[in-house]
């Protein structure tokens, strides 16, 4: 038998300046151990806890790490997709100097600026731009097609063929990177409530096993899967 402390978890000294965590924060962490005591658990049949059951225990397991898998797996993606509406920006924003310059030619450089609004572009500051944000950035590629087309820029090299390649590749990554950020928000919500629950279960089987096992807790937690004293 382990020469281990009767000191009840949670009472006295232990907990008042370095607490014991076995309970583990970082996610994947956290998946591997409460599969590890969901399986325990049912094969320990003297433990209850009157608010979950080991079943409903094994049942959020599985899924928390599902979850987690999921939101990897679909986060993965995310970093190519901004690397293309990254590289459509700067083709944006060098080839509107193209936009300025037939309007320049049309109407003067005094003039030009006049009908820049009707091609989406807008003042920032001393700089005639596409807006930066996604959702404007958008709007004024459409606007970009109207201008085009109205101003009689249709058949130039940076006309209606050019911005209307560049506005259908935006917005097909556009909703794609949406769509993403929607998934990955909608599963972090989902795996954080299971989080939870999960959590809340680990720390009641530690009591319960310390409470049962106040000489070989330290033994007995680290076969239920538990591997640290700390995390």
């Amino acid at each position: 038998m382990e020469n281990e402390s009767h000191q009840v978890p949670g009472i006295g000294p232990e907990d008042s300046s370095h607490p014991t965590r076995n309970v583990p924060r970082p996610d994947i962490v956290l998946g591997h151990i409460c599969h590890m005591v969901g399986q325990q658990w049912l094969k320990s049949k003297w433990l209850t806890v009157q608010w979950l059951s080991v079943d409903e225990f094994v049942k959020s397991a599985a899924l928390y790490n599902a979850l987690l898998t999921d939101k990897t797996v679909q986060g993965s993606g995310r970093p190519q997709i901004t690397g293309h509406l990254r590289r459509l920006d700067k083709k944006i924003n060098s080839s509107i100097e193209y936009i300025k310059g037939y309007l320049v030619d049309k109407y003067s450089k005094t003039g030009a600026p006049a009908y820049y609004a009707a091609f989406g572009i807008i003042r920032q500051g001393n700089a005639f731009i596409i807006p930066k944000h996604r959702h404007l950035r958008q709007e004024s590629l459409a606007q970009m097609l109207k201008g085009i087309a109205q101003e009689g820029f249709t058949k130039n090299t940076y006309g209606q063929n050019f911005w209307a390649d560049i506005k259908q590749k935006f917005d097909s990554y556009f909703v794609q990177a949406t769509q993403m950020d929607s998934g990955v928000s909608e599963k972090t919500g989902n795996k954080n409530v299971l989080k939870k629950v999960l959590t809340k279960g680990l720390s009641a089987i530690v009591l319960g096993v310390k409470c049962n096992y106040p000489d070989t807790w330290k033994t007995e937690l680290r076969n239920w899967g538990f591997q640290k004293e700390k995390y």
